[in-house]
């Protein structure tokens, strides 16, 4: 139990790297102490759950690949803003067939 409540208490992010982050937006001006360790901790918690959830997936139950990483996001709606991210990788012929194709729609129009 002091091992659970002790995890709580403590962020294994480097919480000068999130607060660098997060002064990255224009509109943050000042960060309490509260709220940076707050959203470091809860990105871990992304982080973990997101891992997990991929390694539950992966056919691969002792190794986590991108490409578990890459399915979770394609797959689940709520991790959507994530594609950009963790785009599924794909091979370079198919991606020069994606572009022949967008340049005969292009020209089709």
């Amino acid at each position: 139990m002091a091992d659970k409540d002790e995890s709580l208490q403590t962020c294994t992010l480097p919480l000068s790297r999130v607060k660098t982050i997060m002064k990255s937006s224009p509109d943050v001006s000042c960060i309490s102490q509260e709220a940076l360790f707050l959203a470091g901790k809860a990105t871990e918690l992304f982080i973990q759950s997101l891992a997990q959830v991929s390694l539950e997936k992966s056919t691969d139950k002792k190794s986590l690949q991108y490409r578990d990483l890459a399915e979770v996001v394609n797959s689940i709606d709520t991790l959507q803003f994530l594609q950009d991210i963790v785009p599924k990788k794909i091979t370079a012929r198919e991606f020069f067939e994606m572009l022949k194709q967008n340049e005969d729609e292009d020209e089709e129009t």
